[in-house]
C-alpha cells in the first residue's frame, strides 16, 4: 500500500495526490507537528483552524474508507519516521 502524506496547507480532497487516491491502495499520513506550531508566531485562531481542518479531513477520509495515520509528533520528520517504522 502506498502512502500519501498530506500537510496542513494541502487540505483539499480534489487537489494533488488525494484527487486520484483510492482507499484500497492508498494510506494517508497526517502529522500535527509541535515544532511547526512552536516555530513561528501563530495567531491562536489560525493555529486552531489548521489543526481543526486537518482533523476534520482525516475523519472525512476515514469515512471514505481510507486508512488514515494521524499523528502528533515533535516534528514532521519524527512523525514520518514513526510512520515508516510501522508501515
Amino acid at each position: 500500500m502506498k502512502t500519501v502524506w498530506v500537510l496542513g496547507d494541502q487540505l483539499s480532497r480534489g487537489v494533488g495526490a488525494l484527487a486520484t487516491a483510492d482507499p484500497s491502495t492508498t494510506r494517508i499520513l497526517m502529522v500535527e507537528s509541535l515544532d511547526k506550531l512552536r516555530g513561528r508566531r501563530w495567531h491562536m485562531q489560525r493555529a486552531h483552524l489548521v489543526i481543526s481542518s486537518m482533523r476534520h479531513l482525516a475523519q472525512e477520509l476515514r469515512s471514505e474508507g481510507f486508512d488514515v495515520d494521524y499523528r502528533r509528533a515533535d516534528s514532521l520528520r519524527a512523525g514520518l519516521r514513526q510512520h515508516r517504522a510501522e508501515h
